[in-house]
């Protein structure tokens, strides 16, 4: 089929086209260009796909912007075993090298009236970030039909909360629960608060995260997985705040113990504050699990057996890195002062 006209244009305006053509062309028609202005083009268009990709590995996955005898081929090439270590492969490219998604001559060919491919049109709107649904109302060609596997991916809807296809599948198949989350007390002092934290899927697809912390209830939001960190956002229902979570997860399935770090903000001085998390998760699914309070366990106390909570209290109470806490510091004569502190 041939590129859409609207295609063209939101390409030709696009404000990273514009700007690395700037000082490259004089030339106003784009069916003028010569192959070095398309290559240029191109190298713009390849770059953002390969950061798309890294939030939506389906894309690749699914093959639609890709083929799947390309995909295959590049797996064999650089040696790579699954989609996940191509993207995490190519993402690793040095500024001076980029993967042809799609190349200057077939950008060429395309505005000299040359037929499209429907795997190069999807790579040209995921450039252009147009919503998957959207995609159709894109191509005014409707006289080939699309590739089953767009038909596949309709079928199963991103999610509500904007996650990628492939972070929300993660999610839900590995990372639902109730955990314990454990941390040290915000004032240094050594206490180590232990309260439930859930992550659970609502009736609107949305994975959402409740807890309590030191009294204050919060409620939040996983936003995504990227290069192999879970990251949350939550809100605290009782004063104005935010916390954000980020833990390690690697390539983990069957996760009991997750490490991470939480910002937020000191209930003593109200200072931004950053600390060491550790989330363990529970066999059951208790419905009255968050009705479990949060509890103060000082660095004291004594056990009579290698439990949970055992185990994690003597890790964080053996850590000198628990807590960053940061000072107020508003021009160089303070940052003087403070570097003077013993």
């Amino acid at each position: 089929m041939i590129l859409s006209e609207k295609i063209k244009r939101a390409i030709e305006v696009h404000p990273e086209i514009i700007a690395v053509l700037q000082s490259k062309s004089r030339v106003l028609h784009w069916e003028q260009f010569t192959r070095t202005q398309f290559n240029l083009v191109a190298r713009v268009i390849n770059k953002f796909i390969t950061r798309e990709i890294q939030a939506n590995e389906d894309l690749v996955g699914m093959h639609l912007i890709v083929g799947k005898q390309q995909l295959e081929k590049q797996l064999f090439t650089l040696r790579q075993n699954s989609v996940h270590e191509f993207i995490r492969y190519i993402g690793n490219y040095r500024e001076y090298r980029v993967f042809n998604w799609v190349s200057g001559k077939t950008l060429q060919s395309y505005w000299s009236g040359g037929e499209a491919k429907y795997v190069k049109i999807n790579a040209l709107l995921t450039f252009l970030q147009v919503p998957f649904i959207e995609w159709e109302n894109w191509q005014t060609d409707r006289r080939k039909r699309a590739p089953s596997n767009r038909a596949a991916l309709s079928r199963h809807t991103l999610p509500a909360t904007g996650l990628s296809q492939s972070s929300y599948s993660i999610i839900k198949n590995y990372y639902l629960g109730n955990y314990f989350l454990y941390y040290q007390k915000t004032d240094g002092s050594r206490l180590i608060i232990k309260t439930p934290f859930i992550i659970k899927e609502n009736e609107n697809g949305q994975i959402m995260v409740k807890s309590v912390s030191e009294g204050h209830r919060y409620s939040g939001q996983v936003s995504g997985i990227r290069e192999g960190c879970l990251y949350i956002n939550c809100q605290n229902l009782d004063f104005e705040e935010v916390e954000q979570y980020i833990f390690n997860i690697g390539l983990e399935t069957k996760p009991q113990v997750l490490f991470g770090v939480s910002n937020t903000v000191s209930v003593r001085n109200r200072q931004a504050v950053a600390l060491k998390n550790i989330l363990v998760k529970q066999q059951s699914n208790d419905p009255g699990f968050e009705n479990i309070q949060e509890a103060e366990i000082p660095f004291t106390k004594r056990y009579q057996s290698q439990t949970e909570e055992c185990l994690v209290v003597n890790y964080l109470k053996q850590s000198t890195s628990n807590i960053i806490i940061t000072s107020s510091c508003c021009n160089l004569s303070d940052l003087g002062e403070l570097a003077k502190l013993p």
